[in-house]
């Protein structure tokens, strides 16, 4: 995952970014920071990516940037290497969409903040060669207002619904609160109700809409997503004093220099190797 920027001019309730990251302009790429492209390319092959997901923030408030970023990931890793794009389509003039269309952007995702927005989706569909769908959050209390975005959807012709469960998380959760959300009892860090209600807009949608509409749990970023690209980082990038575990994370032995004491630290395949999960002293380091 790309996170081109943090820069956002729609002021979601529900937004799950960070506050270190949201409305500010940082550069990130699988969580490392970057501060060139040239760096994003890297981390992509480091870590064995065969595609690439650009988001933010709002990319195509930096859309300069961002084209230019969808070009280089093409000319590097080929036409093959899947690229798709979050928006809430706010920037998504008509010539936004073209420059995106010819770096070779081949999916766009609009969140359509406002319903006018879905105008910039059917130009993008209209003038462009990229698959055009939509991405929203689901959650009980929007429920018509995920119907009614579906039933549009399908009347310009869009590829797909994609309906995420809304996240209860630390930057959204004074303002869910407010609204009378509550966080699941069974599904951490998940607005109560939302896997519920996703399952009956699903049902609903069989019989009244043409478009496909698909559903991503939040466990399936968490435990699937994110785990694999883990793995297939650690696995690649495996030093001769570490361990992959099955969670992804890696098992790092080192000896803390002038103490003579072996640690051993679980830490994410980043290239610093940090964030470190635990740490412990295991032994005396060998002579």
């Amino acid at each position: 995952m790309i996170f081109i920027t943090g820069l956002c001019d729609d002021g979601c309730y529900y937004c799950p970014v960070s506050r270190d990251r949201l409305n500010k302009d940082v550069f990130y790429v699988n969580e490392v920071p970057v501060s060139t492209i040239s760096e994003v390319l890297l981390e992509l092959a480091r870590s064995g990516s065969r595609g690439a997901s650009i988001t933010g923030g709002d990319p195509l408030v930096r859309s300069d940037r961002t084209t230019k970023l969808v070009k280089e990931i093409k000319d590097h890793f080929g036409d093959n290497f899947h690229v798709h794009l979050y928006t809430s389509g706010r920037y998504a003039t008509t010539g936004v969409l073209r420059a995106l269309d010819r770096a070779g952007l081949d999916e766009i995702r609009f969140h359509p903040t406002k319903m006018e927005f879905l105008s910039r989706a059917k130009a993008a569909k209209e003038n462009t060669s990229m698959s055009v769908g939509v991405e929203i959050p689901v959650a009980p209390h929007i429920e018509e207002w995920v119907k009614d975005i579906i039933v549009r959807a399908d009347r310009l012709g869009l590829d797909f619904v994609n309906l995420n469960e809304m996240e209860f998380v630390e930057p959204n959760a004074r303002a869910l609160l407010a609204r009378g959300l509550r966080e699941s009892a069974t599904r951490p860090f998940t607005v109560e109700g939302s896997l519920k209600t996703a399952i009956r807009i699903i049902s609903w949608a069989r019989d009244n809409v043409s478009i496909p509409v698909h559903f991503c749990p939040a466990t399936f970023k968490d435990e699937i997503q994110t785990r694999n690209r883990l793995r297939v980082a650690s696995l690649r990038d495996l030093r001769w004093n570490e361990e992959p575990l099955a969670s992804g994370t890696l098992l790092e032995y080192s000896c803390i220099a002038g103490k003579g004491v072996l640690v051993k630290r679980e830490v994410y395949p980043t290239p610093s190797r940090r964030p470190v999960v635990a740490e412990e002293i295991v032994g005396d380091c060998p002579d």
